[in-house]
């Protein structure tokens, strides 16, 4: 028999809402007994054609269970259920069975409508509900004695250090949909690759997975540290020899300090375990590692396109509101959450606020649960101590940061929090970070700092991201933002370090304030140090320099090449800085007296190709404007050149091309009545008795894009208008163009399925996982 007395109240229900619903061939649905006056599972819960009862009991007397089961039978007189079942927790006898049939026999068809703990056993006994078994990990774990030999070489060889902890994390364990998932897979396939972000539970769920398959027989091994050959010529060459495989951290912590040959040892082991059925191989590692290995390597890619190895990732994200409350009950259970805090949680529902946190993480539920940190708030602020630590978690990262990071650390982090809150590349952090290592003493420069630091923090704080190619760096949670703004701004000492070490433009806006700022920008611009500053490209820089001369009237010869190269190159660029002077603006006071003739503006705007270059790629608002400028100046000097013309006409003409192709069709679509247009080519006829309805959907999109044609048409004329009127008379607005109906298509298609959903379905399924939350704490 399987062992149950581990099971707590909630796995029991849940255990007996599958073994129930595979024998009924029905879907069940657990409820609070606030919801249902005593209802554990029914089908239905407004006709309640089937009602289950759970009754746990393991580790009470048949008399106390025999009193339960008294007061439900005025319940069930009043629910009066087609069928009425009770799964009992309990072995019983004969004689126990005919009294508890005699107290419900109205509403049970026979007296096997009562279900004992034996009878639970023997179905799951039965090899076709074996994944029943499977999917509650507690019925194998503890009914093995699998905890006891975690030292035994023989089964778990070289796991030691995974093992260390794990009769905690078998009591913390919540069995989520993904892990489900691998389990199935490697049952059926035998390997699989588990990655995700720090801290998502790819270590733990492969723990549980390695454990499973050491109760079926399987031994372990298992290696942290890269040393795959020695795991490969340690398994053995009986193919009935049944072997598990662990590669904890597969790719190495750091991809790009991998050796080239632990790599093809990698793929060598791969190919090797897929040999065999009875050998397992489960790898995990960090998602932005493994896609810079896929990159690398065409070969390890090519194991996952054609699926010999089939990946799948765990994201916070993706973990359900009703898991993330399993994994908050059992850390209040298993941690003995006093009664009159725990009602905390219970009160007015809150723990529905808690498990939709966006800030949830299963870090900040363990860390709020400890004694040491709930015991300082009073029982009833319990709630509050949870939410704050969720919307703020400074004591979760003020303990990280100040107790267990080195300085180095520190200023690393805030360094990165100097140039983002979000994520930043590689090599741009990486500068920014040796310029402020370079302020700090007593630091050893014989040895790869900033590897060592990305090697410490990676696992707990930091995050790197793949993009094409390219490594971003970033926190792991907002929460870590939310305290490093107040390190950042409470500490005015490394402030005023990270402001004397600020060698990217993006730290000025985040280390300085708003006032601050132009006073910052005008002594760089004055000392000529922005020469040090590093900007996305050129164009950037260019036009933060040239923006800031004329905004703070600054006079220096030096910086001529700069505003040419500006004007000729970067015009069209577009930043949005709302502290800089717009290109327009920009382009208007070089023209103005003060700097026209000091910056040599004249020999720019006299030269042809200079005009071209200026006008070229400009957006056709911008270039309006543009024209407009230059054409006003012209006139005011009476110097217009002869080709000023001409250039205008092709600039305006092709800017316009470029403005309608650029056009996104579907942002006009809902400009329009789509039900009156539906409406108009819809054709209605009787069939059977039935009306049906037949809408020709190619008339309604074609109709949509006349629409759309016309609009567009409009707002071009409408552009243009501002024009001087010689220019007008220039220009051949295209009346005939093309515009792609893909977006329309949908559109329509969009807008005949929200027609014809029900509005139920989704009210339907919320109702039915806030009750299901409901019923793991409402008890």
């Amino acid at each position: 028999m399987y062992n149950y007395h581990n099971l707590n109240d909630i796995e029991f229900e849940e255990l007996c809402k599958d073994v129930m619903q595979r024998r009924l061939s029905a879907n069940l649905r657990l409820f609070s007994r606030g919801r249902d006056g005593g209802i554990d599972l029914t089908d239905n819960t407004h006709s309640h054609n089937i009602v289950v009862q759970v009754k746990h009991y393991i580790r009470s007397s048949y008399a106390n269970l025999k009193t339960a089961l008294k007061n439900e039978v005025e319940k069930v007189n009043n629910w009066r259920p087609k069928q009425y079942y009770i799964c009992c927790g309990k072995e019983l006898t004969a004689a126990n069975i005919r009294e508890i049939y005699e107290m419900f026999s109205e509403f049970m068809m026979t007296d096997h409508n009562i279900v004992t703990l034996k009878e639970i056993d023997e179905f799951l006994q039965n090899t076709e509900n074996a994944d029943i078994v499977r999917k509650h990990y507690k019925l194998w774990l503890y009914s093995s004695n699998i905890l006891g030999e975690i030292y035994n070489q023989n089964v778990f060889i070289d796991c030691e250090t995974l093992l260390s902890d794990i009769n905690e994390d078998c009591k913390s364990f919540v069995p989520t949909h993904i892990y489900e998932v691998c389990m199935e897979h490697l049952i059926n396939h035998g390997t699989l690759m588990l990655t995700g972000g720090p801290g998502v539970g790819k270590t733990l769920t492969s723990k549980m997975l390695v454990l499973y398959f050491a109760t079926q027989g399987y031994r372990i091994r298992y290696t942290t540290n890269g040393d795959i050959t020695n795991i490969k010529n340690s398994l053995s060459h009986d193919k009935e020899q049944k072997e598990v495989v662990l590669l904890d951290d597969c790719l190495g912590q750091h991809y790009f300090k991998m050796k080239q040959s632990q790599e093809d040892e990698l793929l060598s082991l791969i190919k090797y375990t897929k040999l065999f059925t009875n050998k397992k191989l489960i790898l995990n590692s960090r998602i932005t590692i493994f896609n810079e290995a896929k990159e690398r390597s065409y070969e390890f890619n090519n194991i996952f396109e054609q699926k010999k190895l089939v990946n799948y990732i765990i994201n916070m994200d993706e973990i359900t509101p009703l898991e993330k409350a399993k994994i908050l009950y059992n850390h209040l259970k298993l941690k003995n959450i006093p009664e009159d805090y725990y009602s905390a949680i219970i009160e007015n529902k809150n723990y529905l606020k808690i498990v939709q946190h966006k800030n949830y993480t299963p870090r900040i539920i363990e860390h709020v649960t400890f004694e040491h940190n709930y015991s300082r708030v009073l029982p009833k602020l319990f709630f509050n101590f949870i939410i704050d630590n969720l919307t703020n978690p400074h004591d979760v990262w003020k303990n990280e940061f100040e107790q267990r990071l080195q300085s180095i650390d520190r200023a690393f982090l805030t360094t990165l929090y100097s140039l983002t809150d979000t994520y930043i590349r590689h090599d741009i952090l990486k500068k920014c970070f040796l310029k402020r290592l370079s302020t700090m003493n007593n630091i050893d420069s014989t040895v790869d700092q900033w590897s060592l630091v990305l090697a410490r923090l990676n696992q707990s704080i930091i995050n790197i991201v793949d993009l094409k190619g390219k490594q971003l760096i970033g926190v792991i949670n907002p929460s870590v933002n939310d305290y490093l703004k107040l390190v950042f701004t409470n500490n005015l000492l490394e402030l005023n370090t990270i402001r004397d070490s600020i060698c990217n433009a993006l730290q000025f806006e985040r280390c300085y304030s708003k006032e601050e700022l132009p006073n910052i920008y005008y002594q760089l611009i004055i000392d000529e140090t922005i020469h040090e500053i590093d900007f996305a490209d050129i164009h950037q820089k260019n036009y933060f320099i040239t923006s800031q001369i004329f905004e703070h009237h600054i006079k220096n010869i030096n910086y001529t090449p700069i505003i040419f190269d500006y004007l000729s190159n970067s015009y069209y660029y577009n930043y949005s800085h709302g502290n800089w002077l717009t290109h327009f603006e920009v382009l208007s006071a070089s023209l103005s007296d003060e700097f026209y003739h000091f910056y040599s503006i004249d020999q720019f705007i006299h030269s042809k190709d200079s005009i071209s270059n200026l006008l070229d790629g400009v957006d056709l608002d911008e270039l309006v404007m543009t024209i407009n400028l230059l054409n006003e100046f012209f006139e005011a000097q009476e110097t217009g050149p002869p080709w000023f013309e001409q250039i205008c006409k092709e600039k305006l003409d092709e800017s316009i091309l470029n403005y309608i192709e650029g056009i996104n069709t579907s942002d006009y679509c809902g400009n329009y009545d789509m039900g009156e247009l539906i409406r108009e080519h819809t054709k209605s006829y009787w069939y059977k008795g039935d009306v049906d309805e037949d809408v020709d959907k190619s008339s309604v999109v074609s109709d949509l894009e006349k629409k759309i044609i016309s609009d567009i048409e409009e707002e071009v004329q409408e552009k243009l208008s501002s024009l001087e009127v010689r220019f007008q008379q220039l220009l051949h607005t295209p009346t005939d163009f093309y515009i792609d109906t893909t977006d329309i298509e949908n559109a329509v298609d969009s807008y005949l399925r929200d027609s014809y959903q029900e509005s139920y379905h989704n009210n339907s399924s919320d109702q039915s996982l806030i009750a299901e939350i409901e019923a793991i704490f409402e008890r």
